[in-house]
């Protein structure tokens, strides 16, 4: 790259500096045919979604005929047959959304081009003429009206193939009442409907457990929840966390087992006499317990990479400990 700091004016006579430039031969293509011609790209650092902008001195050595609706260029070939490149649609409007952000500059530019011996001073001519003031995005092919049953007309592409419309029509007509019209027509949300925000640490932390979860088939990766809950990063004596399962608001909508615990007094009494007391640390022990299919889709939970839900019973239901209980019960009265 050669080092060159003239400026460059942008539509609103705004300044932004150049880096330098760069002396590059440039193929278009059509299928097996080519056209090359040498270009001088002057590099910008701006933030932008476009690489590369031609202007008109660089489409007229081309000797380009442009059309933007089409997304088509055509061209002259070195043997005289007429050349054509066509844009991405989709690619297109992605770079056309993210231009109209009103956070980024009304310059869109990160790398202009002038072809070689011409001059090097830029005008707003060289500029994407898109780009203004209006974020309201408009479509970028020809479309239908579509009545609604409550009165209101929607637009519909006229480039959707037949199967994608008769799918897509019984689900707009099917779904009006989702559609805001005003701003009185905009739902609230609840606040408690929320994904809980975790730090870095806690962000690996509730990672790496996942995937140790994972890993011994305790867990499995969920697609359609009905419902949902967030971790919660706990930190434990050692510095080390451990994860744990926010089921408020499923264990508000459980039942309670009421199955019996243990009495605290009738194990005092039956341990009295004895000179040895030995305690059993069972490793994991709710997760020795499988959940039924039906209910693990409601034990699901929220991380930063997936969505799990659990296939073994996990710590923080409320039944967890009566299901526990008597299991344990039945072991010992084998």
């Amino acid at each position: 790259m050669v080092p060159y700091d003239e400026p460059i004016y942008g539509f609103s006579r705004e300044q932004v500096s150049s880096r330098g430039y760069i002396d590059l031969h440039t193929v278009f293509r059509d299928g097996a045919q080519t056209k090359t011609i040498p270009n001088r790209f002057l590099i910008v650092d701006v933030p932008t979604s476009y690489n590369v902008l031609l202007g008109r001195p660089s489409l007229n050595t081309l000797g380009a005929v442009v059309s933007t609706p089409h997304l088509a260029m055509k061209f002259p070939s070195p043997f005289g047959d007429i050349l054509t490149i066509h844009g991405d649609q989709r690619l297109a409007r992605k770079c056309y959304m993210a231009s109209l952000r009103p956070q980024l500059p009304i310059l869109q530019t990160n790398h202009i081009e002038r072809p070689l011996g011409s001059e090097i001073a830029l005008s707003s001519d060289d500029l994407d003429p898109r780009v203004g003031r209006d974020i309201r995005l408009e479509p970028i092919e020809e479309t239908t009206p579509l009545e609604l049953p409550n009165g209101r007309i929607i637009k519909v592409g006229t480039g959707l193939e037949s199967e994608q419309r008769d799918i897509i029509t019984p689900t707009l007509v099917g779904n009006t009442y989702l559609f805001a019209w005003s701003a009185a027509d905009l739902p609230t949300v609840d606040p408690q409907v929320k994904k809980c925000k975790l730090g870095e640490e806690q962000r690996l932390a509730a990672k790496a457990e996942a995937d140790k979860l994972l890993s011994v088939g305790f867990i499995e990766e969920a697609h359609y929840t009905t419902w949902l809950s967030n971790v919660v990063l706990v930190k434990k004596a050692n510095g080390k966390w451990r994860m744990c399962v926010d089921y408020t608001d499923l264990n508000k909508a459980c039942p309670r087992d009421a199955y019996p615990l243990p009495n605290i007094d009738r194990l005092v009494d039956g341990a009295v006499g004895n000179k040895v007391l030995s305690f059993l640390h069972a490793y994991s022990d709710y997760n020795q317990i499988p959940m039924t299919a039906s209910d693990m889709n409601k034990i699901a939970f929220i991380t930063d990479d997936a969505n799990y839900f659990y296939k073994v019973m996990p710590f923080s239901l409320k039944n967890a400990g009566a299901t526990y209980q008597q299991l344990i019960d039945k072991v010992f009265s084998i």
